[in-house]
């Protein structure tokens, strides 16, 4: 029997222990949070793989794993991780809002959600020289963490607690915007075991992009599954991206 795959190229998952598949806001440090990643392979073991452990009978690995992939910006440079289904989470569990205190009539049919727009978006389309985004640049800008600080004040000559809760933006895993410079197609090849069952899914269009790499003082380049990418402007700005690619021609 073949196995079916809960998440497909393309799809935003975490490690389950995302503060924010439990909570609207982070707690704590921030640097200790996973970050959103993208699927770029789907992986299956074959009936070799031990699953259970026969000398007590408890479960320890399982069939379907993901190679997903995330922008380290520490380094500035994209990281592949590869992570067992059991271990992630899909974004649309995630308790994420566009900003701090923003409140929206039921009636407001104008309003939609951060979570159903990056639901919404499209693959990128390949021209060279356009602007194109990672996938999960919005939802990394926009985490918040919450913190609260106690005082002491003397009020009257008698001395009473003050809380205060501020909240802050995480940006860490916020990507750049790309240049999109070259282009290839993979003709995969041992996509199936002999039986016919599944063995990998994989993307069979790249997208070379560029970015100033501020950690190596260079530009760096990379080929991405086209999946991970999206030419739709996260953030709107004074002139549009879109635009002043145009304005070139």
């Amino acid at each position: 029997m073949s196995l079916e795959n809960k998440f497909n190229i393309g799809d935003i998952v975490t490690f389950k222990t995302h503060p924010l598949l439990y909570d609207r806001y982070i707690k704590g440090d921030g640097k200790l949070v996973p970050p959103f990643m993208v699927v770029k392979e789907v992986f299956f073991e074959d009936k070799k793989k031990k699953i259970v452990d026969t000398s007590n009978g408890q479960i320890i690995g399982e069939r379907i794993k993901y190679g997903c992939l995330f922008f380290d910006d520490n380094k500035n440079e994209f990281k592949d991780v590869m992570i067992y289904e059991s271990m992630l989470s899909g974004f649309r569990n995630f308790y994420i809002s566009r900003m701090e205190g923003e409140k929206k009539d039921e009636e407001d049919t104008a309003y939609v959600s951060l979570l159903d727009e990056v639901n919404e978006y499209k693959d990128a389309s390949y021209k060279y020289g356009d602007i194109v985004y990672f996938k999960t640049k919005k939802l990394e800008i926009l985490k918040k963490r919450s913190s609260v600080k106690n005082e002491i004040v003397n009020l009257k000559g008698k001395d009473s607690k003050k809380t205060t809760t501020s909240i802050q933006n995480v940006v860490n895993y916020s990507t750049p915007e790309f240049i999109l410079c070259g282009y290839k197609k993979e003709h995969a090849e041992d996509l199936y075991f002999s039986n016919g069952n599944k063995k990998k899914i994989i993307s069979n269009e790249f997208f070379k992009v560029k970015w100033f790499n501020s950690h190596q003082m260079k530009f760096s380049e990379q080929f991405l599954p086209k999946e991970s990418l999206i030419d739709e402007q996260p953030f709107s700005t004074l002139v549009s991206h879109k635009c002043s690619s145009k304005s070139e021609e």
